[in-house]
């Protein structure tokens, strides 16, 4: 039977308040006035009360006001909203100030540079345009450790801790910067989306098993005068990181190597893009871009601009996330219904499918230069995100893979979901898929490897168009990345 994985994918703080009692032989005398024999001793004064706290130890009378950095990315804010009105409703002393755009980075990595913690969000998404940045805020020792929140229960009264309903796949993401600089609360699924409808109107194979089967699919919709793959050329790494970056690895689990491979790209062991496998998957690239089955004027379009082609025909499929559902639900035709898939790698019908999983992008990090009280109401605030309505929300409203495991014991909860994300469990059932990410055990910071990165982003439209063989292009930044590693090592 096929494999099926579907990414569904605290001891509570006490702060005990001590009042002191006595003094030792150390202390000042008492300021008080001293009684003699005959004085009278005034009436004791009641002691002062102590203050109110919650069950999480925190206190009620102090004003907190957290500000928030949140990516509103396809997924939207609703579910962002109704977490921080049932957080300000338990905690009425606590309040936001949030900040919410699709351009986070815009924001974020200017105030970061400026050095200013006073005016640093007190947690935000860890979204920025270079790779490595969160890995060089972790080395420079710049974000809280969230650590000590896998053992605490959650707020929802089960007695579950946290760890208990995470995915192996989350924790191990969550610990890859050797802390927990970040806990994800929902995941994504990414390859390639379609319109089902379509696809059931030509005859066109919605769930190809085999590298020949799919080739022959792309035949056949380029010979129905469509464009078969499409992706936002302005943001060109939804074609590689979302669709081509999976093909290495299926190769390498073909090879029987994958383990090895694995292990080498997450440490920068070796090669890292003059692999024979990565220089595969980036040839049947440019075979697809020689045969004209990506758009010839790709480099101008954005990511919704890909993703009205296929909900008006033009295209078939389109390099993009889970999330599309939701981002386009405005402009969706009637009939329209989301399907999924992603590319097989070899003609073993038995293969393992790899699939892009993301699994940091909803989580908070949180400054650490800030105060105690603050840092502990924002770990209070990320731990109320596994709520079950929260939870939901995120199901419902952003389209997204709920984090909680036991999200699906409950089926009325499974029947949430939104169609885009039924659609790729429908293609788990049908395929042995795995979910790969793609992260790495530490962060590059030199110029070498932005200037090598550089050079593979503007590449791909190159590469799928046709206009340039990829192999001397991966040679020269394979010399960059490389000096890079050396320089960044731990």
């Amino acid at each position: 039977m096929k494999r099926f994985h579907v990414l569904l994918l605290s001891v509570v703080m006490c702060f005990s308040l001590l009042t002191a009692c006595g003094s030792n032989g150390n202390d000042k005398p008492s300021s008080s006035p001293s009684v003699t024999p005959n004085e009278s001793a005034a009436p004791s004064e009641s002691a002062p009360a102590e203050p109110e706290v919650y069950e999480n130890g925190l206190p009620k009378d102090e004003k907190v006001t957290l500000k928030v950095g949140l990516w509103e990315s396809g997924s939207g804010r609703i579910w962002m909203d109704l977490a921080m009105a049932e957080f300000t409703k338990k905690y009425p002393n606590v309040t936001f100030d949030l900040t919410s755009t699709p351009t986070l980075e815009t924001i974020l990595e200017p105030k970061i540079a400026a050095g200013k913690d006073e005016d640093m969000f007190d947690l935000f998404f860890p979204r920025f345009s270079a790779a490595g940045s969160l890995e060089r805020l972790v080395e420079a020792g710049k974000l809280e450790p969230q650590d000590d929140l896998w053992d605490r229960q959650l707020p929802d009264g089960s007695g579950k801790t946290l760890r208990s309903v995470i995915s192996d796949d989350f924790y191990d993401t969550a610990l890859s910067l050797g802390m927990t600089a970040r806990v994800p609360v929902v995941g994504y699924t990414a390859g390639l989306f379609f319109d089902q409808k379509l696809f059931d109107e030509k005859g066109w194979n919605k769930s190809p098993n085999t590298w020949d089967e799919f080739v022959a699919l792309l035949d056949q919709i380029k010979a129905d005068g469509i464009i078969p793959i499409t992706f936002p050329g302005v943001y060109a790494g939804y074609l590689t990181n979302y669709v081509f970056d999976t093909v290495q690895f299926g190769i390498a689990k073909a090879n029987g190597n994958f383990d090895s491979y694995l292990k080498n790209f997450r440490n920068f062991d070796g090669p890292q893009l003059t692999t024979e496998e990565n220089k595969e998957a980036w040839k049947r690239m440019y075979d697809f871009g020689k045969k004209g089955y990506f758009p010839a004027g790709v480099a101008a379009l954005n990511h919704t601009q890909s993703q009205m082609q296929v909900m008006q025909h033009k295209a078939a499929m389109v390099a993009t996330g889970d999330w599309v559902g939701n981002e386009m639900k405005e402009s969706t035709p009637e009939g329209f219904t989301w399907g999924f898939m992603s590319i097989p790698v070899t003609n073993d019908s038995n293969q393992t499918v790899f699939v892009n999983a993301g699994v940091g992008d909803v989580s908070f990090v949180i400054w650490k230069n800030k105060p105690d009280l603050t840092k502990k109401w924002a770990k209070e605030f990320i731990m109320s995100l596994y709520n079950f309505e929260i939870q939901e929300s995120l199901a419902i409203d952003a389209g997204s893979y709920p984090g909680r495991l036991d999200f699906g014991d409950d089926p009325a909860r499974i029947a949430k979901l939104q169609p885009t994300q039924k659609a790729v469990m429908e293609y788990f059932t049908k395929h042995n898929v795995e979910y790969i990410s793609y992260r790495r055990n530490f962060g590059l910071s030199s110029p070498e490897d932005g200037q090598s990165s550089k050079m593979i982003s503007e590449l791909i439209t190159a590469v799928a168009t046709g206009k340039k063989d990829p192999l001397p292009v991966l040679e020269e930044a394979e010399k960059l990345k490389q000096a890079a590693i050396a320089k960044d090592r731990p």
